[in-house]
């Protein structure tokens, strides 16, 4: 079997062209395909949209499912992103790592690809923290700077994001 590789300017110009499915991400110059969401993942990034945006949608730009930038062969969709403001600021080019507060990935069927290729991305990145919303065991994985040492939380405990250490949410539905 042949693999290809992509750049992500190889990418960029193939689904242009329309050469690749709607919805598939660049990670490590291959092509995965994004996995159709299921009623319970649905559910909670409608519930973290909502909570992200009533709670920091004055100090960040709460977006979902956009592609984040993180090295000229990667390029994956995270379910929800916390950015830096101003929105204006990605006229020109889009999100990067640097520009991310928080990526936040809903996992059940996507669980082990999280966790194995998407992570390990975000942390050699620099994204200052990344939330894994486990819909298998029911608990928040959290991953921060520098060391991203898992930090897990049960359903039912509130957590704050490390840019905004005072303001726990509840992040389960």
């Amino acid at each position: 079997m042949v693999k290809h590789r992509f750049t992500l300017e190889a990418y960029h110009k193939a689904y242009e062209a329309g050469a690749l499915p709607e919805r598939v991400e660049l990670l490590e110059g291959e092509v995965y395909a994004v996995s159709p969401m299921g009623k319970k993942h649905i559910r909670y990034l409608i519930h973290l949209t909502k909570v992200f945006s009533e709670t920091f949608g004055e100090e960040a730009l709460v977006v979902s499912q956009i592609p984040l930038q993180l090295s000229e062969v990667s390029e994956p969709e995270p379910d929800l992103l916390l950015l830096m403001p101003p929105e204006d600021r990605y006229d020109r080019r889009p999100p990067t790592a640097k520009d991310a507060l928080l990526v936040v990935e809903i996992a059940d069927t996507t669980l082990v690809q999280d966790r194995t290729l998407k992570l390990p991305l975000y942390q050699k990145a620099g994204v200052p923290e990344i939330w894994i919303v486990n819909l298998v065991e029911e608990v928040l994985e959290v991953f921060a700077f520098p060391h991203y040492l898992e930090e897990r939380y049960a359903k039912g405990e509130r957590v704050a994001p490390k840019a905004f250490p005072k303001r726990p949410l509840a992040w389960w539905v």
